[in-house]
């Protein structure tokens, strides 16, 4: 079994105070104040900020990541050492990109995930941002455009997503009948995933030197969402190839800047040391990456 105080340690930080944590656990606040306390007695180390909301300190932010890790290995210890156990579903928290969940992930896993019984608790944000998840241990591995790992972490390249920025062919003729340019820029409304998709920002300022808050967005945070917005001619972004292939060959999606098409190489982090589950997954992913996405140059 894990730890107690490791239990109360990781509920405080998840739930954001003593209050929150105790009825979590369905414990005293005092109980789960002292298990704090004979932790960061054993350890020699403050691990938690008691302000509001409670944060960990860097010594507690370092010791987040093996709890995730320790939980999954009790896990598979009991399936092994209990066959009544094997059909119990383990969680498995991952973190990625919306493209990617929208595209080839769901194919890549679904196998590993039935045969062995697992639960994904998917954690989505852009892929430029995913690895501070495994970082902050809210994740035991994750879809990221970073190719270096962190610290005890390993990297695995899984193929490239090729973005096209796009539009329906009426908003084109009614907004960029000379193609784009930057006065039609300023009018045209783009469509953006949300504060973290930097794609458009860079391709506008890159281009035709407009900065954000010049020019009109529409703001849709979901994968699918953000391809119907294009369709339906409502907005112009930058959509993964993969997504719709089908849409672009019917022509019912055209591409603004054939010369601007967006590589983004993705890569599967997880921690060197894994458990034989996390193996299974991994290698399923490369697996089904290779399947879908464009080999690396």
């Amino acid at each position: 079994m894990i730890d107690a105080r490791l239990v109360a340690f990781e509920a405080v930080v998840k739930e954001g105070g003593f209050e929150r944590a105790a009825a979590r656990l369905k414990l005293t606040q005092s109980a789960v104040s002292q298990r704090i306390k004979l932790l960061e007695s054993e350890y020699g180390q403050v691990l938690l900020v008691r302000s509001k909301p409670v944060q960990p300190t860097p010594a507690g932010r370092r010791l987040l990541p093996y709890l995730g890790q320790l939980r999954l290995i009790q896990g598979e210890a009991e399936r092994a050492l209990h066959p009544g156990a094997r059909d119990r579903p383990l969680s498995l928290p991952v973190g990625l990109n919306a493209d990617s969940l929208a595209t080839w992930f769901l194919p890549a896993i679904s196998q590993v995930v039935e045969e062995n019984s697992l639960v994904l608790d998917c954690v989505v944000d852009d892929q430029d941002h995913t690895h501070a998840l495994l970082a902050n241990g809210e994740v035991l591995g994750c879809v990221s455009a970073r190719a270096d790992p962190m610290r005890g972490c390993a990297a695995m390249r899984l193929g490239v997503m090729r973005y096209r920025c796009l539009a329906s062919p009426a908003f084109r003729a009614r907004h960029f009948p000379r193609g784009l340019t930057r006065a039609a820029l300023l009018r045209a409304p783009a469509i953006v995933y949300g504060r973290h998709d930097d794609m458009q920002e860079s391709f506008l300022r890159r281009r035709f030197g407009l900065e954000t808050g010049q020019y009109p967005h529409h703001v849709v945070p979901s994968s699918e969402g953000f391809a119907s917005f294009a369709a339906a001619g409502l907005g112009y972004g930058f959509v993964p190839e993969l997504q719709v292939r089908e849409a672009l060959a019917e022509g019912r999606l055209v591409d603004l800047a054939p010369e601007q098409q967006e590589p983004v190489e993705l890569f599967w982090h997880h921690w060197q040391i894994q458990s034989p589950l996390m193996a299974r997954l991994a290698a399923a992913l490369v697996a089904g990456a290779a399947r879908a996405l464009e080999a690396v140059a």
